[in-house]
């Protein structure tokens, strides 16, 4: 796929009509979301510097943990987060930090998983709300498209997510709090999930950050990871999720992925899930650069899954490196993806049009 520029479509004609006096963002990443695995506790202080300052130098400002709670269960897990907020204090970065998920519908009560989560906001507040990096919170609920009619289960998320976001915002005032939810381009169901158009999808999101006072959407560019999947189909829903995130008061982040799995159609891919031999890729540079520039479009914000383990030049070093996981490219492959990146943000940067560094 050449560079070209993005497609223009009704979508995104509406949007930029609503949207006219928004600030153009840069076609950047932000940040990358880092599961952080055990090994990482064993880190010396050089190799998280140097994790980190990988990240700093293609342009990052934001660190987004995933697995807080199981680090924190480790010894020596709360230096380990000690730590890495004092990284990004020095880096001039911000941390999101996950909060556990604490139960599921129909498998805990509201008030129990409320009881639960709200407790480790206090207690992550407790530890590191000292911080300047501190920033943001995320909450990690993958919900599938819930099916329109169904108010016993929306009405179950948005109290609790109105609950934690509530005592967020209680304990750090001017705390942001994140979502990162999914869309589903399987129009015909073959994988026996519920399908919301676009205006669906964007509806039941806006009244649900109305309702619950989270503060940010970081909409995955498309639920699937599929690499056939096009910017005409995926974009419909940025352009419907960033309207009805905007009117309820929200701001609309887009979560570019930079892995895929590396499939041409849902006939190729559907027998390869089944044996769970589904090959995955880093995005192709070109391909990538598509998505961003579009993104720019929409988003107030690019941040990014697939840096880790895709993109992670430090991959396999004192173990698996800091991504770890089942999936990702080969050391050398990884450090070949972060260089193309590399290249593409010092060109973004180096632009006359270039607004000032993140």
């Amino acid at each position: 796929m050449g560079m070209t520029g993005p497609p223009a479509c009704a979508a995104e004609d509406e949007a930029a009509r609503g949207d006219e006096m928004r600030p153009q963002v840069q076609p950047l990443i932000r940040g990358a979301l880092w599961w952080i695995q055990p090994q990482v506790v064993d880190w010396s202080d050089e190799q998280l510097e140097k994790a980190i300052q990988a990240q700093r130098d293609v342009g990052f400002d934001l660190l987004w943990l995933l697995n807080a709670a199981g680090v924190l269960a480790q010894d020596g897990g709360a230096d380990l987060l000690e730590r890495i907020y004092s990284l990004a204090d020095q880096k001039n970065m911000k941390v999101i930090i996950d909060l556990p998920q604490g139960g599921w519908y129909r498998k805990a009560s509201a008030e129990d998983l409320i009881a639960l989560v709200t407790e480790a906001v206090r207690d992550l507040h407790g530890r590191y709300g000292h911080h300047s990096s501190f920033h943001a919170w995320y909450l990690n609920y993958e919900i599938n498209p819930i099916r329109p009619g169904d108010t016993e289960e929306t009405a179950f998320w948005r109290h609790v997510w109105k609950s934690i976001a509530a005592e967020c915002h209680r304990v750090a005032p001017g705390s942001l709090v994140t979502i990162s939810p999914f869309f589903l381009l399987d129009d015909t169901s073959r994988r026996g999930f519920i399908y919301l158009t676009p205006q669906q999808y964007a509806d039941w999101w806006g009244a649900t950050l109305k309702e619950t006072g989270i503060d940010v959407i970081m909409l995955q560019d498309s639920g699937e990871h599929l690499a056939f999947f096009t910017l005409e189909q995926r974009e419909p829903y940025w352009a419907a999720t960033a309207r009805a995130a905007r009117e309820a008061g929200a701001q609309f982040w887009l979560n570019v992925e930079t892995g895929e799995a590396d499939v041409r159609s849902w006939d190729e891919f559907l027998p390869l899930e089944a044996q769970r031999k589904v090959p995955w890729r880093f995005t192709p540079i070109e391909w990538l650069e598509q998505k961003l520039l579009l993104a720019a479009k929409y988003s107030d914000n690019i941040i990014n899954w697939g840096y880790f383990p895709f993109m992670d030049p430090y991959r396999n070093e004192g173990g698996q490196g800091a991504s770890g996981g089942e999936f990702g490219e080969e050391a050398e492959a990884s450090r070949a993806a972060y260089k193309q990146y590399q290249a593409y943000y010092q060109r973004v940067m180096s632009s006359p049009v270039s607004q000032s560094p993140l």
